[in-house]
């Protein structure tokens, strides 16, 4: 990539963050700036705009360095101009569905920039990975098929890092795929809980009137657990896939006639799941249908589908994947900006102080 390209691409760091100002869903839930000095940040090229908003949080920590190519697509590391010997280096890199990238390419750059790093004398890695690749894969789901999760689990934790912090796995067991490396899952609960609070002043519903609803079977804790907190009701739809990312029955267990329905998951894909469970819903009396996930992947056609929908009233994402390059026309999605979290996360896992709080 040469010196005009790169250049290019830093100009499109700052357009691309003016432009998004205004497109993101900001709750201030922990209000702080962080005062360190021995911290130095590596932002890949999965998600920049995630990455900057974090490193606003910590003012003159944020390395010049983006990852290149070679033209023959190898990846190459610039020379870079920040100190790393006896420094807490933080690499943060979403490795999801990406115009410009594969998802290989982008897990590659966390190698090659930890590999970087580790040669530059830095005293601790931590490396951020909003979106866990290969997280679906976290057991044999038929004969002689592999455990990819545990296969990158064990490639990050033979890399020499000390900590990993990403939101919201697919399932919560993927943490025990490593056995020495301190993994932090933080969860986005408080985030959806102001999503819940604003449809209620919207549409003037009472808690009582909110039903939490999980997709599937595998969901079912995820939503116990938000329904607790909000003190409300539980639906479950029961699905059978026909092959991957492709649905086909699905059954209620639960009563919404005349409630606000909210479907929570870890994330949307193509959005097959979550079209069919809001027509489902619909027919069995719900007024009002919500999404709530964190990982807005949304692969495909998956933007149109929601659009069409007729059923689905409003998509709440997180930006752990670059969604607002890719909207023209944000509609039904909104998206909610968690990098104060991962901020908060950071700077607790860099002093030894407990995130627990944060989970």
């Amino acid at each position: 990539m040469n010196d005009l390209k790169m250049n290019d691409l830093k100009m499109n760091d700052l357009k691309m963050n003016d432009l998004k100002k205004n497109n993101l869903l900001q709750f201030n839930i922990i209000k702080q700036k962080y005062d360190v000095k021995n911290t130095v940040i590596f932002i890949g090229n999965g998600n920049r705009d995630f990455g900057l908003r974090v490193a606003e949080y910590f003012p003159k920590c944020l390395s010049s360095m983006i990852p290149e190519r070679f033209n023959d697509g190898e990846i190459k590391i610039p020379a870079i101009n920040e100190n790393c010997r006896q420094k807490d280096c933080v690499i943060i890199q979403s490795c999801s569905y990406h115009p410009n990238f594969s998802i290989n390419d982008l897990l590659m750059e966390v190698f090659i920039m930890i590999d970087t790093v580790k040669r530059s004398n830095a005293k601790t890695i931590t490396v951020v990975l909003p979106i866990f690749p290969y997280q679906r894969q976290d057991r044999k789901s038929y004969s002689r098929s592999p455990i990819t999760a545990s296969m990158v689990s064990t490639m990050l934790e033979n890399s020499g890092i000390n900590r990993v912090i990403c939101f919201e796995l697919h399932a919560g067991q993927i943490q025990g795929f490593f056995n020495k490396l301190p993994v932090d899952n933080l969860t986005i609960n408080n985030y959806f809980i102001k999503c819940i609070n604003n449809i209620s002043l919207e549409k003037s519903c009472d808690i009582s009137d909110f039903v939490i609803v999980s997709p599937d079977e595998g969901g079912v804790k995820r939503a116990s657990k938000l329904s607790k907190l909000i003190k409300s009701n539980m639906a479950l739809i029961h699905k059978e896939r026909n092959k991957d990312n492709e649905v086909g029955e699905m059954v209620l267990m639960g009563n919404v006639n005349g409630k606000c329905c909210i479907i929570i998951d870890d994330m949307i894909d193509t959005g097959g799941t979550m079209i069919k469970a809001c027509d489902v819903l619909r027919k069995n009396g719900a007024d009002n249908i919500a999404i709530m996930v964190c990982h807005g992947i949304l692969s495909k056609d998956a933007i149109n589908k929601i659009r069409d929908c007729n059923s689905c009233d409003v998509v709440y994402v997180s930006n752990t994947v670059d969604v607002l390059s890719r909207v023209s026309e944000y509609g039904k999605i909104k998206i909610i900006d968690i990098t104060e979290l991962c901020a908060a996360a950071i700077y607790k896992g860099i002093n030894g102080e407990s995130v627990s709080e944060l989970l």
